[in-house]
């Protein structure tokens, strides 16, 4: 159940970017090539259909993916529908996590699948499947090998090196064990245990478990799962991975976006390089450099002609990964997509890439701010009106917080600004009179009007102090509420496991969330799990 609302523009949590962004009539809109709107959609899918989807590989790739995993019997059907040119996709995205990672992983998800029905719901004579695209070939370990689940932070330690989708789970028993204990004290904790020893199970890989983790969670909503580390698709990527490698495409197209995006204030997302691809090797994924007539993979003793590498974009572009200048474009050359959702992190790179797009006669797509959200009980939502605060009040400082609570339950008017006013009003007339006399005397009175203001702010530091005294057990009370719904001054989305609210909650975290989101309304929510 939505309890409260609040625009993100105006939720201080959230970056000053991602506040500009979901302004109504934002300043960033010219780098954003549709309007966030239902009403858009029509046109997005005429354009759309001027780029050919490779749908015929889409099919059988995902068909062999949830084939082997033994996903295919339920999603069969919605797989098949891809064959159709008139279904399209909505489409988020993210790395593989440790169990999924932070909340937000799972809010992306479930704001897709709302945004799917939204358009399906308008637009009947279309099938749109939402589908999340798992970005397995990224290598940085320390962002993805670790969750946090009923506080307590879990890190599994590997020394396996390259693309962390491609992790093998070996190692992975002892941080398994550990969340199996939290969850086994837990009311739909018993739920999960099967899940999570089903998905992270040796036979499978880091991302095959974070598909299966996803699929048990999304599948009755249509949702598909898509790694994009295959041979199939980077055949279909070939010709943009020889354009950027031979052409360093990309760069200056999108340091043009960065320079106006400067302008207005905006500091750069993501840093172009001349290759914005990696090289895969044995257990390694780094950067190509070109000097002079020679490619070179940064960091490891391979190096090839200009010769040798048209031979090894030619046989080989599997061995190419996508950075995050690329990866963005990459799964739109894959997917018949309309609209992608994501964070505003990752907006804030999105709108980057709209020169890039248009010079590679791509489809740029709707961008969507996913939901935010914070779960909140009754309880909890009570005290928040017994204090007349709001869902920006929690987001400031907690120093702040406790005064300004103090100020609204005290019967008395702490401030002495009234006072201080007029004490000064009549200080300037004591220095008009004492200057008439001997005018060096003005400088006296205005030594003395600086000790009574310190004199005064003293006081009313005293006076506060008194009245938060006074209220102790309500401040009690305030601090603790907003360290269970904002620690450390940040979304328990950010942080928090899905785990920790699912095994509280059940399937209604899930469901609820799912009904009370509205990825195109531009709100941060606070919702009472059903």
């Amino acid at each position: 159940m939505l309890l409260d609302s609040i625009a993100i523009a105006d939720f201080p949590s959230f970056s000053k970017f991602d506040r500009d962004f979901n302004q109504s009539d934002s300043i960033l809109s010219p780098f954003t090539k549709w309007d966030p709107s239902i009403d858009t959609v029509e046109e997005i899918i005429k354009n759309r259909n001027h780029f050919s989807t490779n749908r015929k590989v889409l099919y059988e790739v995902f068909k062999s993916q949830y084939h082997t995993l033994g996903l295919l019997d339920h999603s069969e059907t919605i797989i098949n529908t891809l064959l159709s040119p008139n279904t399209y996709t909505v489409v988020t995205a993210h790395q593989p996590c440790l169990f999924t990672g932070p909340a937000f992983v799972l809010s992306k998800a479930i704001s897709t699948i709302k945004l799917a029905q939204q358009i399906q719901e308008r637009y009947p004579e279309y099938k749109i499947i939402p589908v999340f695209v798992i970005g397995s070939e990224d290598h940085d370990v320390e962002e993805l090998n670790h969750t946090y689940l009923f506080g307590k932070k879990i890190t599994w330690e590997t020394s396996q090196k390259g693309p962390v989708g491609r992790y093998t789970l070996n190692e992975i028993q002892p941080v398994l064990d550990e969340a199996i204990l939290f969850l086994n004290s837990t009311k739909f904790g018993h739920e999960l245990i099967p899940l999570l020893e089903k998905a992270y199970h040796p036979d499978h890989s880091f991302a095959d478990a974070f598909q299966i983790i996803l699929n048990f969670l999304l599948q009755d909503y249509g949702m598909l799962i898509l790694n994009t580390d295959c041979q199939e698709f980077k055949q279909v990527l070939k010709p943009y991975i020889i354009e950027e490698v031979q052409h360093s495409t990309s760069k200056p197209l999108v340091q043009k976006t960065q320079g106006e995006l400067k302008a207005l204030g905006y500091d750069q997302a993501a840093y172009a390089r001349d290759i914005n691809f990696f090289y895969f090797g044995d257990g390694f994924r780094d950067r190509i450099e070109k000097r002079d007539a020679s490619y070179n993979i940064v960091g490891k003793d391979v190096h090839f002609t200009e010769n040798q590498m048209d031979t090894e974009l030619d046989t080989h572009p599997d061995r190419f990964s996508p950075n995050v200048i690329m990866r963005p474009l990459y799964q739109e050359i894959l997917l018949p997509n309309l609209a992608y959702v994501g964070g505003g992190g990752e907006l804030a790179y999105w709108i980057e890439r709209k020169y890039q797009f248009e010079s590679l006669g791509v489809p740029y797509p709707m961008l969507i701010r996913r939901d935010s959200f914070m779960v909140i009980t009754q309880e909890q939502f009570d005290q928040l009106n017994q204090y007349k605060l709001t869902l920006v009040d929690l987001a400031i400082r907690t120093d702040l917080l406790l005064n300004q609570t103090a100020e609204s339950l005290s019967e008395s008017i702490i401030h002495l600004t009234y006072e201080s006013d007029h004490i000064m009003e009549w200080m300037d007339q004591i220095r008009t009179k004492a200057e008439a006399i001997d005018k060096t005397l003005g400088q006296n009175v205005e030594a003395e009007k600086s000790k009574i203001l310190k004199s005064i702010e003293s006081i009313e530091k005293k006076m506060l102090k008194a009245e938060k005294l006074k209220s102790e057990i309500h401040l009690n009370k305030v601090k603790k509420l907003q360290d269970k719904l904002m620690p450390d001054h940040t979304l328990l989305e950010r942080k928090e496991n899905f785990m920790t609210f699912y095994a509280e909650y059940g399937k209604a975290f899930v469901e609820t969330l799912l009904l009370d989101f509205n990825p195109l309304d531009r709100k941060f929510k606070a919702i009472k799990i059903a």
